[in-house]
C-alpha cells in the first residue's frame, strides 16, 4: 500500500470518527433537551401521585412531545405547555416552575389567548432562555411580574379594568403630570419629544424607569426634566409606557377593549356629547329627555336596545344611530342605571362648566409638562430670556387677549427668545395645536386661562 492510500485511509477512519461523534453528540442533545427533562419530571410527579391503577397507567403512557398553541388570528405560535405542563391543575398550585399551576386562566383560556399576549417572550422557542426571550435581536422579553399588567392594555382600556389598577394609575399619572405636552401618544400631544405609541417594544423598564429619573443619562441633551415621581408611581407610569407597543387587537381581542361599567359608560356619554341633547341634574340639552330617572322609567333591556336602534323602540326620534358595540351599549346603559347615585351625578356638572370643561383640556393635551399643575410653570428650559425656565400662566389674561390667546395656541411659537444667543437655543417650545384641538376644546381652554387671574384683579379686555 503506497502512501497516499495511507493517508486516503487515514483520514477516512478520522473523518469517520468525527461523524460517529458527531451523531452520539446530537442523540446525546437530543436526548436530554431542556423540554424532555421537564416532561419526564412530570410524569414521574404523576406516577407518585396517582391513587389509581388507572391513574398511573395514563400517566404512564404519557407522550414526551412538542406541545403548542395555534393562534392565527394573533399570529402566533405558543410553545410554552412543553415545559409548563401543569398550568391548567390547580392541585399544582405551589409547586415550583416550570411545573406550577397558572390561577385565574380560565379568564384568558390558553387555547383562545395562548401564553406571549400577556406574558411576551419567544413563543415558538424550545428552550427556556429563548423562549423567556432574554437573547441578542428579540425585541420583546418576558415582562417581570411587577409589569404583568401592562399587557393588559392591548385588549382592555386602561382606565377601566378592575383587574390591572396599577395600569389605570400609569395611565392617571402620564395625563397628569402633562406628558402630552411634549409627547404624542395615540395621535394627541406635542412634538417636542419622540411618539411614545411604540416605546413599550422598544425599551426596557430600567432604560424607561432611568429615563424618568434622569433624562439626560440615557438620552444625552435631553430636554426632559428629570421627574420627582414617588416610588409607587414611577413604577406605574413605567408599567403604562411598556403597554404601549403599537399592537392592536384583532376581531374578538379589539371586543374586549371596553370592560361594561357604569364609569366608561360615563365616559362614552361625554365623548359623545349626549349632553349636547340630554340633560342630568338641571345642565345639558333639552332636545331629549332628562336622564336623571331613566333608570326607574325604562327596563335595562329597552335601553340597551334604544343604544343599538333608536328607532326600533322611539319611532321618529332625532337620536342618531351611533353603531354601538354591544359592550359600549351595555356600559352606557350601567351609567344611566347608577345616575340615582349621588357620586355620580356630582361628577358631571363640573364637566359642564366652560372652566372646568377648559382645566380637562389642560390635562388632556398635557399642558402641565411644561406649564405645571397649577399653571405657575417653573419646569427648566436652559438658555430661555425667561429665567431659564417656561413661564406660568396665572397672569396670562393681562398680556393677551383671548382672541389672541387663540392665535398662540393654535399657531404656537417655535422661536423662545434665548437668553444668550452664543449658547444652544432653548430646547422647549410652544407646539402649534392647530390641527389637534377642537374648535369647542379652544374655547373652553381659553376661558381656564383667563380664569387663573386671581379674583378681584381686573382683566385687561
Amino acid at each position: 500500500m503506497n502512501n497516499s492510500m495511507r493517508t486516503f485511509y487515514g483520514w477516512f477512519t478520522f473523518l469517520g470518527l468525527v461523524i460517529g461523534g458527531l451523531v452520539i453528540l446530537g442523540y446525546y442533545r437530543d436526548e436530554y433537551r431542556e423540554w424532555k427533562q421537564y416532561q419526564h419530571r412530570f410524569i414521574q410527579e404523576e406516577i407518585r401521585r396517582a391513587t389509581t391503577p388507572q391513574q398511573k397507567a395514563l400517566a404512564e403512557t404519557t407522550r414526551v412531545e412538542v406541545r403548542q398553541i395555534l393562534l392565527p388570528e394573533l399570529n402566533r405560535v405558543d410553545r410554552c405547555t412543553t415545559c409548563h405542563l401543569a398550568v391548567e391543575d390547580p392541585s399544582y398550585g405551589g409547586y415550583p416552575q416550570p411545573l406550577a399551576y397558572h390561577p385565574l386562566h380560565e379568564q384568558h383560556p390558553f387555547e383562545k389567548f395562548g401564553c406571549t399576549i400577556c406574558h411576551r417572550g419567544q413563543g415558538r422557542a424550545a428552550t427556556g432562555a429563548d423562549a423567556h426571550g432574554s437573547v441578542p435581536h428579540w425585541d420583546q422579553p418576558m415582562l417581570p411580574m411587577k409589569y404583568i399588567q401592562a399587557s393588559c392594555g392591548q385588549c382592555h382600556e386602561a382606565a377601566d379594568n378592575p383587574a390591572a389598577p396599577e395600569l389605570a394609575r400609569g395611565q392617571q399619572v402620564f395625563e397628569t403630570s402633562g406628558c402630552r405636552g411634549c409627547h404624542k401618544l395615540g395621535g394627541v400631544g406635542g412634538n417636542i419629544g419622540s411618539e411614545l405609541d411604540k416605546v413599550g417594544a422598544r425599551r426596557s423598564p430600567e432604560w424607561l424607569k432611568q429615563h424618568f429619573l434622569t433624562p439626560s443619562a440615557v438620552t444625552p441633551n435631553s430636554a426632559m426634566p428629570p421627574q420627582k415621581f414617588s416610588d409607587a408611581d414611577l413604577d406605574a407610569i413605567v408599567l403604562f409606557m411598556l403597554s404601549q407597543t403599537g399592537e392592536s387587537a384583532p376581531g374578538y381581542y379589539a371586543s374586549m377593549k371596553v370592560i361594561p361599567s357604569a364609569s366608561q359608560g360615563q365616559r362614552l356619554f361625554l365623548q359623545k356629547g349626549c349632553i349636547g341633547c340630554h340633560s342630568i341634574a338641571g345642565q345639558g340639552g333639552k332636545v331629549g329627555p332628562a336622564l336623571d330617572d331613566v333608570g326607574l322609567r325604562r327596563a335595562p333591556e329597552w335601553m340597551m336596545q334604544h343604544f343599538r336602534d333608536p328607532q326600533s323602540v322611539t319611532p321618529g326620534t332625532v337620536m342618531p344611530k351611533f353603531g354601538f358595540t354591544e359592550t359600549e351599549a351595555r356600559a352606557l346603559t350601567e351609567f344611566l342605571l347608577h345616575l340615582r347615585e349621588r357620586n355620580v351625578v356630582s361628577s358631571l356638572p363640573s364637566l359642564m362648566n366652560p372652566v372646568e370643561r377648559g382645566h380637562e383640556v389642560y390635562r388632556k393635551y398635557g399642558c402641565a409638562g411644561c406649564h405645571g399643575l397649577d399653571a405657575k410653570g417653573g419646569v427648566p428650559n436652559p438658555n430661555a430670556k425667561t429665567a431659564e425656565q417656561v413661564p406660568g400662566l396665572i397672569y396670562v389674561a393681562d398680556g393677551y387677549t383671548k382672541s389672541e390667546l387663540n392665535t398662540r395656541i393654535l399657531k404656537g411659537q417655535r422661536e423662545i427668545p434665548a437668553l444668550d444667543p452664543k449658547r444652544a437655543p432653548p430646547p422647549l417650545y410652544m407646539p402649534a395645536w392647530g390641527a389637534v384641538i377642537k374648535d369647542a376644546e379652544l374655547d373652553d381652554l381659553v376661558a381656564y386661562l383667563v380664569s387663573l387671574k386671581p379674583k378681584g384683579e381686573d382683566v385687561g379686555f
